[in-house]
Order: structure tokens, then sequence, then C-alpha cells
């Protein structure tokens, strides 16, 4: 794992996000589009490409094969995959089963994504004590619509009524229906949803036969190595800059980021998209959170909870899960491992 800085946008304007893919699919300096990599003598891997968009962030997979026309249709299949579960968790889709289940308070007979991803938020809002949480949309909401309206934040006091509406307890979900206890609640599956489509690609891919492959869908999840056989290089940003403040080695795992600087309601950050339930208020333990682990869901939550939770109770969280590694940028822009 490498702490350095490394200029996190080119000349062409290649998004911060965009070179972080870029650094793991070139490992090697492959390139890509039609580069082709010879294994053993005997096989030449193709590099095939997709990009896209997936809940409203840039998308991109890299795989290599040696069956370039099959790989391109598997592709076109995981883009409707894509597109299916964004009808489930979009919040930007006024149809979709999480904008009915806010707007009604309940839906029946929810889909099978739906439901599980659901009950994979309520496990991990009782694995982090309620740190993630996924009834936290209601904060969202408000604290986005005066700056939109006023340009300035919500009162304290209006957020403080708020509270009985943040808790993950009370979402009631089975196969019959999803309901939540007390009107005016309302979900956001925004801090695990990304790194679940992540998966579900990842996991069509290789049941498809593919065995190198960088899926970013929001989050980041590997499939196997690069054909050249090293671990793919992944950067993290740099929070206050455009910068790559380190980079780190996948193989077979998922590396999810979360920091406030994502999404910044004023110019100075003090109000961010990443919410503490405990207090309804945006959360500034770290700068950012990165989280590798052996899927992006669980990546993908776990970045979201670490940045709300106290560092001592997230390090023991993550002691108790196999294959996890945090790294967070503190506070005063240095980059460590969580707990040191």
């Amino acid at each position: 794992m490498a702490s350095r800085r490394i200029p996190a946008r080119a000349a062409n304007g290649t998004s911060r996000r965009r070179v972080i893919t870029i650094l793991g699919a070139t490992a090697g300096g492959l390139t890509l589009g039609g580069g082709a990599l010879l294994l053993g003598g005997s096989r030449e891997l193709e590099a095939v490409e997709w990009s896209g968009v997936a809940l409203g962030s840039p998308a991109r997979i890299v795989l290599y094969s040696d069956d370039p026309v099959g790989a391109r249709s598997l592709l076109a299949q995981v883009a409707d995959d894509i597109h299916a579960l964004e009808d489930e968790f979009s919040l930007y889709r006024s149809g979709s089963a999480i904008s009915r289940l806010n707007r009604t308070g309940q839906i029946d007979k929810p889909g099978r994504e739906f439901l599980h991803l659901l009950d994979e938020s309520v496990r991990m809002s009782e694995l982090t004590s309620g740190a993630f949480d996924p009834t936290v949309q209601p904060i969202w909401d408000v604290t986005a619509e005066s700056f939109r309206s006023t340009g300035l934040p919500p009162s304290l006091d209006a957020l403080d009524r708020l509270r009985p509406l943040v808790n993950w307890q009370g979402v009631d979900a089975s196969a019959d229906a999803i309901r939540f206890a007390r009107p005016g609640m309302a979900v956001t599956l925004n801090g695990i949803a990304q790194g679940f489509i992540t998966d579900r690609v990842a996991d069509r891919l290789r049941e498809g036969g593919l065995r190198h492959v960088l899926a970013e869908l929001g989050e980041t999840r590997a499939i196997g190595r690069h054909p050249d056989g090293r671990r793919w290089r992944i950067g993290i940003p740099d929070p206050d800059g455009e910068m790559l403040i380190e980079t780190v080695q996948l193989g077979d795992e998922a590396i999810a980021t979360s920091g406030g600087y994502g999404t910044r309601f004023d110019a100075e950050g003090k109000w961010h998209h990443i919410f503490d339930p405990a207090t309804t208020r945006s959360a500034h333990r770290h700068r950012s959170v990165s989280v590798i682990a052996p899927t992006a869901t669980e990546a993908d939550a776990l970045a979201t909870a670490f940045a709300v939770m106290p560092e001592r109770a997230a390090v023991e969280v993550a002691a108790s899960l196999p294959n996890v590694r945090v790294r967070v940028v503190d506070n005063a822009g240095v980059a460590r491992p969580l707990g040191t």
C-alpha cells in the first residue's frame, strides 16, 4: 500500500473517480480499448470495456477475455440488470420500489432484490449499533430543501424534530409487505445500494466465465487479478484536492470510500450528505473512510458507518469481520489505517 500524491485529474478533464478506475485497469501498462495480452504463449486476452451510469454515478467495467464477442454480449445483459436494480433502489425514479415506499409508507409484495437489500441494511445497522441507518432520508430531505429554498441550513430545532423518524428498527419488512412504524419515515439505500449493484454485476460476470474483471459502479469490485498476474491498483482520492492520496492493491475483493466531500450543501463542507443518525447532523470524524472487504455491499455499508462511528468502536467492528481492512484520511489530512 503506497502513500503518495498522484494527480487525480488528467488533461482531458477526466474526473477523480474516473482516474481511480484507470489506475486499476491499466496496471502493467496494458492499453485499453483493443489492447491484448498473451498468456502463457497460448491464448490472447482482449480488453473489453463498458461505461454508463448506475444510480446517478459514472459506471465502468473493464474485463479481459479470450471471447470478446461473448464478453460484450454479457455486458449488454449486465446493463439490463443495472437498469432493473435502479427500478428498485433509485430515489430519482418516481416509480421505483423505494420511492413508492417513501411516498406511501408501505408496499405490498416487495421484490426479492429490494427485500434482500433492506434485510442486509438491517443486518449492518445491528452490526454497527445503528451508525448505519437507512432511515436517515428525512434528514437529507429537510437539509436539501432548506439549502435549496433559503441557501441556509435547517434550524437545529427542525433537525431535532426528526429524531423519532430516524430509527432502523421502525422498518417492518417481510415477503408480504414493507411498512414504516411512523408517518413521515423514509429510507435511503444510497449507503449500500451501489455496492450491492456492483456485487450483482461482478457475480454475473464471474458466472459467465470471466476471471479478470474490474467493475466500478459507485464502488469497486475486482474479480481475480489483472491478467499480467499483479493485483489491481486502485487510487484513494485526497478529499481536499485534485490528487490521489494513496494507492491500494485489490485481488478478488472490493473497496468503497465515503467522505463528506462527495456531496456538500455549503461551500465550507460543514453540511454534507453523511448524517449521524444519533445527532441528525453531518458527521465530521474523518475526511474520508475507505473499506476493503470481500464484497462491495459490505465495504459500502461499513464505509458509511465508520464515517459516523467513534474510531474505537469502528475498530472493534472491523476486527470482528474476516478480511476487512480500513484506511482513513483524518482531519489532519493524514492517510492511515483505522485505529493507528
